[in-house]
């Protein structure tokens, strides 16, 4: 999923086209989502707006901009995390990583420092934290690059 525009900072789609094309890119997720509902869709969204694409480096990645940069709050984070299909998916993770030692190896030696850094870096100089759960029709048709510049965010690719 490296090509998808959305990935870009200055990208002109709309947030909603942004959605759009991430469905195309993935339509495993847009299927799972259009079952799920208003949760899911929530979350892809911050995939788009943050630029993570929805491989497991991606879904790593999106972490420190949901839990620091979002208004998401604990009981939020707690359903979609007990969530059987997050949960299946997680464990899909674990096994692309190699197994539960690997995948707490790779996450404490690599991806913690990287989450450090990403809300060192970028996160804290957001202007303002993204409303996870409260998207409106308004920012859906609001140019991506538009949204980053409000918000203050830099992507990290």
């Amino acid at each position: 999923g490296g090509g998808m525009q959305f990935m870009q900072q200055d990208c002109r789609l709309t947030l909603r086209d942004g959605l759009e094309e991430l469905y195309r890119h993935a339509p495993e997720v847009a299927v799972v989502s259009q079952r799920k509902g208003k949760m899911f869709v929530d979350h892809d969204l911050t995939h788009v707006l943050f630029g993570c694409d929805t491989s497991l480096q991606g879904e790593i990645l999106l972490k420190p901009w949901i839990f620091f940069g979002t208004t998401i709050n604990r009981d939020e984070i707690k359903a979609y995390a007990m969530d059987p299909d997050v949960q299946m998916l997680n464990e899909e993770g674990v096994q692309l990583m190699g197994g539960r030692l690997k995948a707490y190896t790779l996450l404490l030696t690599y991806y913690l420092p990287l989450f450090f850094w990403i809300w060192l870096r970028r996160v804290r100089s957001m202007s303002a934290k993204w409303p996870h759960s409260d998207v409106t029709e308004d920012m859906m048709n609001t140019p991506l690059d538009e949204l980053r510049r409000d918000y203050g965010i830099r992507l990290y690719q």
